[in-house]
């Protein structure tokens, strides 16, 4: 009889690993790489390689839990919880090889395909920049709209105001700096 047991016990163990090996696929979420216009814009604008990689979306939980540390502990409270939210990166491709990590991120469904929301510490994304504090706007926000093919464009707003909404996510109120464009979005092969 403990015979049976183990082997039941065993096979059960062996499907639920084949299970998670076959679902872990299914965890890595997506994986972009655009171009990034820096400098003054126009015919001024260098192009600069990035790639944003998103491990895992943000949830209702979390969004609560950001706004609780933000009713008990104001920008200081908010800005230490959202600080420990780990959910992808922006890397820049050669040059400089800034590393930006990700603590919010959103896909949310569109008639024509996705739009992805990133959200991150306010930071200059210029090489030898920085961007002065404001209270109110410390949030980094990365919009890519893509098609169905996952080709499109976007836009980083250093400097930007957020707000929580009733529906338990995160979205851009207002920016201080101007938006830089992201062009000739694509999915990394």
């Amino acid at each position: 009889m403990a015979k049976k047991s183990f082997r039941r016990h065993f096979f059960g163990c062996i499907l639920l690993a084949i299970f998670l090996a076959w679902t872990s696929s299914l965890w890595a979420q997506v994986e972009l790489r655009g171009r990034l216009m820096l400098g003054s814009g126009g015919s001024m604008a260098s192009p600069a390689n990035i790639r944003v990689k998103i491990d895992s979306y943000t949830t209702v939980d979390e969004v609560r839990q950001l706004a609780q540390a933000f009713n008990s502990g104001g920008d200081s409270g908010l800005y230490t919880a959202f600080r420990k939210l780990k959910k992808g990166t922006m890397r820049f491709v050669g040059g400089a090889g800034l590393n930006i990590g990700l603590n919010a991120a959103y896909e949310k469904p569109t008639d024509n395909g996705f739009k992805y929301v990133f959200f991150s510490k306010s930071q200059s994304v210029e090489p030898g920049s920085t961007l002065q504090g404001y209270s109110e706007n410390l949030f980094l926000v990365i919009e890519m709209n893509v098609d169905k093919n996952y080709k499109g464009e976007g836009k980083i707003y250093e400097a930007a105001k957020i707000r929580f909404t009733e529906q338990g996510t995160i979205e851009m109120e207002s920016s201080t700096t101007a938006a830089k464009d992201i062009v000739d979005v694509k999915p990394v092969k």
